[in-house]
């Protein structure tokens, strides 16, 4: 029964982000190389997380663990989606130029709530089957905060560079600020 549990809420985090890459991010130039492999990495690393679902099981405080981290990353995802649904970014690793800088919603405490999302995901998946998906989730975690750093990086050499800056300081980049979210 636990074991389903895993599955279902695996699949549908999955699912919901292999529905953003293709009906929510734009893409006008196709898919970039990079953003190829990331998702082919995330598929082994889905199967990976069935597999070992399947064959050692899991136990009731991991699956709990797991459920609320994917429960978070969805809802989060979802609100992303949301704020961003009048004009969605460009697919992460085009190397396009920013061409809206979003304030609000999830935004409004982080600058990278996507990437926050796709991160509780897989720290939940590590939490839940343990071993190897720990190896799997830090370096999806590292490839999300690499890519983060060179998306602020073209913020920075955009036309929205004062605003950006303005914004850095208000928000976390990945991790929202606690002490500032306190004063709200």
């Amino acid at each position: 029964m636990l074991e389903f549990l895993v599955i279902v809420f695996a699949l549908a985090t999955i699912g919901s982000f292999s529905w953003g890459l293709r009906g929510h991010f734009r893409a006008p130039d196709g898919m970039p190389k990079q953003m190829q492999a990331l998702t082919a990495i995330s598929g082994l690393a889905g199967v990976l997380l069935v597999v070992l679902t399947l064959r050692n099981g899991v136990d009731l405080p991991e699956t709990l663990g797991f459920v609320v981290l994917s429960v978070l990353a969805l809802a989060l995802f979802w609100w992303a989606v949301d704020t961003t649904r009048r004009r969605p970014p460009h697919v992460a690793h085009s190397g396009k130029d920013p061409d809206a800088l979003y304030e609000d919603g999830p935004y409004a405490y982080v600058r990278h709530p996507f990437y926050l999302a796709y991160c509780l995901f897989w720290v939940g998946s590590a939490v839940a089957v343990g071993g190897l998906q720990w190896v799997v989730a830090a370096l999806l975690v590292i490839w999300y905060y690499v890519t983060s750093r060179r998306e602020e990086s073209q913020f920075l050499r955009s036309s929205m560079a004062p605003s950006y800056s303005e914004y850095r300081r208000r928000t976390g980049m990945i991790l929202p600020r606690v002490y500032k979210i306190r004063r709200r």
